[in-house]
This record gives C-alpha cells, structure tokens and sequence, in this order.
C-alpha cells in the first residue's frame, strides 16, 4: 500500500503556487496550492494516527484505520485544543485528556489553530467563487501547513501525551464524548 507522505503534498503545494500563471489558470492553480497545503496536515495527522493503532502491522489494517478519521472530527478536536488554550469551555473530560493542569501543549495550539484555519481556507478555495487567490497568501499557506506538519513530528519525537488524545479524540469526536 502507498502511503500518503505529507513532504509530497508541500512540495506539489509550493510546485503548483510557484507555476500559477495569469488569469484563470492562476487562479485555478493557487486554489489548489492552497487546498493541497491543507492535505499535506490532514494526511499527517491520518498518518499519525494510523502508525499508532497499526505500528508496523498489516496494510490493510492500515487502510481500514486510515479510514476512520474525519475532516469534521480533527475541526472538533482542533476546536477544543483552541477553547482550551485560551480558557473558554470545552467538555471537562476533553480539558482533562488535552491538557496538563489546564496548559495545552504549544505545538498541540499551534497544530490546533492552523488545522482550522487551513481547513477553513481549501473550503474556500475549492468552494467559494469569490475566494480571491493570490500567490504570496498562498505560499504563506503552504508555510503555515510545514509549520503544523514540524509542530505534529516534535509532539510525536517528544511522546506529547496530548497529543495522543488529540488524535484518539479525532476518531470519534463528539460521539466519544458524550459516552464518557
């Protein structure tokens, strides 16, 4: 099985944002620079995920676990992390697995908050007619989702316990929670 390497994804990213012509093709190509740059993340945290339930174990159980995390599920896990970090409510035994004493990592904050607003902006790029491409934004896209990508390896080099929640928490999101 191939796997999804998220160094593709920012390297097409930058490739795609870099090729960006004139006119509609610019367009077209910054759009989706911008919602590669949030697979890259994306497929990151699946990969995350998927290596710690799985570890060197069959493909195809990779692929079965790979399939159970969900866009919406990491935004609400994303969401918690953010109302965590800056003191407003958030289910108390989310508080409890995401953070350490009321403290939330700060790669977990800053994974957490450019996972929103990336996902926020490849939905405006691949939905919105209005959305306004322009390169250097773009590029700063494809930064941002680097950034994340470094902060998920530093949790994951370092054995963030948060950060095992997080992603345990991203398989189920509100359902997890209100069976807790």
């Amino acid at each position: 099985m191939r796997v999804f390497k998220s160094e593709e994804y920012l390297h097409l990213a930058r490739q795609i944002a870099g090729r960006a012509g004139s006119g509609g093709s610019r367009t077209a190509h910054l759009r989706r620079a911008t919602s590669t740059a949030y697979y890259a993340v994306f497929h990151e945290l699946v990969g995350q995920g998927t290596r710690r339930v799985v570890g060197d174990g069959r493909d195809d159980h990779r692929h079965t676990v790979s399939r159970w995390y969900a866009h919406g599920n990491f935004r609400q896990t994303a969401r918690w992390v953010e109302a965590i970090a800056k003191k407003k409510s958030a289910p108390e035994a989310v508080t409890r697995l995401l953070s350490l004493n009321g403290q939330v990592d700060p790669d977990l904050t800053l994974l957490s908050e450019s996972f929103s607003e990336l996902q926020q902006l490849r939905h405006a790029a691949d939905y919105d007619p209005g959305y306004d491409a322009v390169r250097a934004e773009t590029l700063e896209h494809v930064t941002k989702a680097k950034t994340a990508i470094e902060a998920i390896r530093r949790m994951d080099k370092s054995d963030v316990h948060a950060f095992d929640m997080f992603l345990l928490l991203s398989l189920g999101g509100e359902r997890m929670v209100r069976n807790s």
